[in-house]
């Protein structure tokens, strides 16, 4: 019983994610590799074989875990997509194409479902519904100054995050985003705790400035709401630049 509910499980999963997708791809399989029987359209069933690959790897992707976050498998099922494209194509054309009433309504409400997926998504962004920042004006502004103000050889220590002003310097980090070194199997576990001592400040960071030879230290909103940045202890060091409630002092 288990081993039927799992069954169900998995096809009720694909066709609430992919609506009309993967009853239209079997339905182009099928039409090829029937047309393909004809001479004139031998290419089509030699088109059905050339799926087999694309079959292989969304076996695998949903088979097996290929990478650290379960998540990540989209990036190797968008080729089965893009493989299995002209057969939902196909499959649509080819009910347009008769001339059925019928038929040709089905293509259309088809057609109209599966690009109004996809228009809905950009809709609400191109409307203003869903916003998701990455980078400020000061952020954007912090990382010119960066850019002007530092060597491209410089080492700066900012907050471990994906969207810190220092990626759009070029300049390297100390410590970059967590999730990434998590996902390349890399142990992060010291230098994130020496990070959060030296934004805490005190005779401990400047220990740790020196033992990994810091040319620079960002302080700005998102050190000092994960990581406690100490205001006053950077304060000593001299400030390079500034905007905003973005600071970059100089501390070697």
């Amino acid at each position: 019983m288990a081993g039927i509910k799992a069954t169900r499980t998995f096809f009720y999963f694909w066709l609430l994610n992919t609506g009309l997708a993967i009853p239209l791809i079997a339905a182009g399989l099928y039409l090829a590799w029937r047309k393909g029987s004809e001479e004139k359209h031998h290419e089509l069933r030699c088109a059905a074989l050339f799926y087999i690959p694309f079959a292989v790897i969304f076996v695998i992707a949903n088979a097996a875990k290929l990478a650290p976050w379960e998540w990540d498998n989209i990036k190797i099922l968008i080729y089965w997509f893009a493989g299995s494209i002209p057969f939902i194509t196909l499959a649509i054309v080819w009910a347009w194409e008769k001339k059925g009433i019928w038929l040709k309504a089905a293509a259309a409400a088809a057609f109209v479902t599966l690009v109004a997926s996809g228009a809905l998504d950009v809709y609400r962004t191109a409307s203003g519904q869903n916003v998701i920042k990455v980078f400020d004006a000061d952020g954007v502004k912090i990382a010119e100054a960066i850019k002007a103000k530092t060597a491209p050889a410089s080492l700066i220590l900012n907050a471990p995050t994906y969207n810190s002003a220092v990626v759009l310097s070029g300049r390297r980090s100390l410590m970059r985003y967590t999730g990434h070194l998590s996902s390349h199997g890399i142990d992060y576990a010291e230098r994130e705790k020496d990070v959060k001592s030296i934004y805490l400040g005190g005779g401990v960071a400047d220990i740790l400035l020196r033992k990994y030879g810091i040319d620079y230290v960002l302080v700005s909103p998102i050190e000092r709401s994960d990581l406690k940045a100490n205001d006053d202890y950077f304060s000593k060091f001299p400030l390079v630049a500034e905007s905003g409630q973005y600071r970059l002092y100089k501390v070697k």
